[in-house]
Order: structure tokens, then C-alpha cells, then sequence
């Protein structure tokens, strides 16, 4: 790495945050391209069936910022398909614990709602025996 204070990404990092975030995607016929970088920020490009699909924003907030937020000189990561603001990406990735990855140095934000719904102790032990009792 160069002595700058702000590099910018290295393909090699893109490529690998990329081995991992495609084969997800292509799980549901869905893909994803670099299509830019410029000043840290990353541009894709969504394919197949990600282009359409109704759940792009949860994609992009939750697994492909996350993952490309994580490589070191990236500053931002942004894709024309998706429609939600800011403030929508951000309250997505923070219900999905990766918000961390926006702001580094920062503890994750948790989740305002259980991701599991409570069940009274009674009731959790007759889920083993019987599920439709409580």
C-alpha cells in the first residue's frame, strides 16, 4: 500500500469482495458488475434477475455495500437500479446488523425489533412436544 492517506481500492480487494457477493446473487439468477470507481466510490450494475427484482435495496444494503464497504479505499458504494434514499439504505442495513460497515470505527447499530419473536418459557417448552398449543 502506498503512503496515501485515502487509496483508492485495489481491483484485487474488489474482485475478492466480488467472489463472494455473486455466487449469492446467482443463486437466484441474479448478478452483479463493477461498472465504476472513481474517488473511492463504487458504482455496479445489478443483472438477470436482480435487475427486477422487487428486493433490490434489502440486496444492495444488506450484502453488496456491506461486503464492498468492507475493502479498504472505498469510500461509498452506490447503483443506479436502486431507488431508495439514503436515509431507507441505511435503516435496511441497521435492521439487518451490517451498518457497521458504512461507518467505520463505529459499534453496529442493533436492530430496534427482535429478529426473533419472545415466546413466554411456558410456551417454549410445549413448542418441543406440541407446536399449536400456544
Amino acid at each position: 500500500m502506498t503512503g496515501a492517506a485515502n487509496p483508492e481500492p485495489r481491483e484485487e480487494d474488489l474482485q475478492e469482495a466480488l467472489s463472494y457477493i455473486r455466487p449469492l446473487l446467482k443463486g437466484h439468477s441474479g448478478d452483479l458488475t463493477i461498472a465504476a470507481v472513481e474517488d473511492g466510490v463504487v458504482t455496479v450494475d445489478f443483472h438477470n434477475a436482480c435487475h427486477s427484482c422487487p428486493a433490490i435495496s434489502v440486496t444492495f444494503a444488506g450484502l453488496v455495500r456491506s461486503r464492498l464497504m468492507q475493502v479498504d479505499g472505498v469510500k461509498g458504494v452506490r447503483s443506479s437500479q436502486v431507488h431508495a434514499s439514503q436515509r431507507a439504505l441505511d435503516r435496511i442495513a441497521a435492521t439487518l446488523g451490517s451498518s457497521a460497515h458504512y461507518r467505520p470505527g463505529q459499534p453496529a447499530a442493533r436492530p430496534s425489533l427482535p429478529l426473533r419473536p419472545t415466546q413466554p418459557a411456558a410456551c417454549q417448552a410445549a413448542a418441543v412436544a406440541d407446536a399449536g398449543r400456544c
